[in-house]
């Protein structure tokens, strides 16, 4: 009731576009919403990037033919576009995260939609390197994993995975530079690796670009013997190859 008298009288404002939202207690306006754009299928079967041909057609890109990969499946529910990046900018730089709660919901059904999140054990985020997260005060995958966990009713662990070295952002570097800054930049929290022994992992993120970041992780989880592990991102800024 008091938060009903609080929405009344100070309505939520549109984290994309700044209007007044309908009803006032939504992060996203109903018409940036329509602008939020869910990737659609054909996906590569491994890394999920985006395919040109039929909806129905299940290959592998170029990129997984050639490099290993160590997840089993990933996909990104959302493109990369205008909106997406207003709001990922927001999580990460003004720590505004209210609309990670309404993606959880669409980052579920997507994932159902296409064969994920079946019989899940654990999920995990991608964490951040101590000196970054004091910088940055949050960690908007952390924020995102959790509430798919509630949502999925799987239980959620955070510390399994650390960043033990402050690497350079990914976004500055090449697809080739990328791979190399980001190997060896991960380990695993000690004490919770019986926690992952035969289990079936989903690793959550907020980008996808070049998938190095989270195929490091998967091969850190896989060489600790964890059973299957699956990638969901936010948003992927791929078009059809």
């Amino acid at each position: 009731m008091f938060s009903g008298i609080i929405n009344l009288f100070f309505p939520s404002s549109c984290q994309v576009c700044g209007e007044k939202t309908r009803p006032p207690d939504e992060n996203i306006c109903a018409g940036c919403m329509k602008k939020i754009k869910k990737r659609l299928p054909p996906f590569c079967v491994k890394c999920g990037k985006k395919l040109s041909g039929e909806p129905e057609m299940k290959e592998l890109c170029s990129d997984c033919k050639k490099d290993a990969v160590y997840f089993d499946k990933a996909l990104s529910v959302f493109y990369y576009d205008r909106e997406i990046k207003k709001l990922v900018h927001d999580f990460k730089y003004k720590k505004i995260t209210s609309p990670l709660k309404e993606f959880a919901r669409s980052t579920v059904d997507f994932m159902k939609e296409h064969g994920m999140a079946k019989d899940l054990d654990l999920v995990l985020s991608v964490p951040m390197h101590r000196s970054r997260l004091f910088k940055r005060e949050i960690n908007p995958s952390h924020i995102l994993a959790e509430n798919i966990a509630k949502i999925l009713r799987v239980q959620y662990s955070d510390g399994v995975l650390k960043k033990t070295i402050n690497t350079l952002p990914q976004s500055s570097l090449p697809r080739e530079k990328r791979i190399k800054n980001i190997k060896k930049s991960f380990s695993l929290q000690k004490k919770k690796i019986s926690h992952i022994k035969d289990k079936n992992i989903l690793l959550v993120d907020d980008l996808f670009t070049t998938g190095s970041t989270v195929n490091e992780c998967a091969r850190i989880l896989k060489e600790a013997r964890s059973n299957q592990v699956e990638i969901i991102t936010l948003a992927r800024g791929d078009k059809a190859c």
